[in-house]
């Protein structure tokens, strides 16, 4: 009920299946979860996370940046050729119509009324997304990488 906007980008890194899956179902997943199936990347335990960063900038700075230039520039165009720009400006249509649905505006009246609490409880409760999910699958609040003002 809130919007389509990168839905459609899910079919650049998963299979056909997997992305109606996901976003029809919209079940929650952990980091692992989206690494298993290519939808990141790689998973890293946020300890790690800035260390893992530096790891990786590191490396690819060793790299000429003309090779990643051109490596960048094969891979986007065969995505482009794809239909990567029509998919996202069509995602973001879809996203302002989305949040115009009647589902959408009760959302809004509810979280006015009652609060965004109760809006999400609502919105999400059934599905056990985010905030109402098990607490193994919930975002870690205290997860938060701040950058240094140097």
């Amino acid at each position: 009920m809130w919007g389509a906007y990168l839905t459609g980008m899910w079919l650049y890194r998963l299979s056909l299946a997997k992305a109606k899956w996901h976003s029809l179902t919209g079940r929650p997943l952990t980091g692992v979860q989206a690494a298993e199936i290519e939808l990141i990347n790689e998973a890293v335990p946020f300890e790690r996370l800035e260390a893992r960063v530096a790891e990786v900038a590191a490396e690819l700075a060793s790299i000429p940046l003309s090779q990643l230039r051109a490596q960048k520039l094969i891979v986007n165009q065969a995505y482009e050729n794809m239909g990567l720009a029509s998919t996202q400006m069509l995602g973001g249509i879809l996203d302002g119509l989305m949040r115009n649905t009647p589902d959408a505006i009760d959302f809004i009246r509810t979280a006015r009324d009652q609060g965004v609490r109760a809006a999400v409880e609502r919105r999400d409760g059934p599905f056990g997304d985010y905030s109402q999910a098990p607490p193994e699958l919930r975002p870690d609040p205290t997860h938060i990488i701040v950058p240094d003002r140097d």
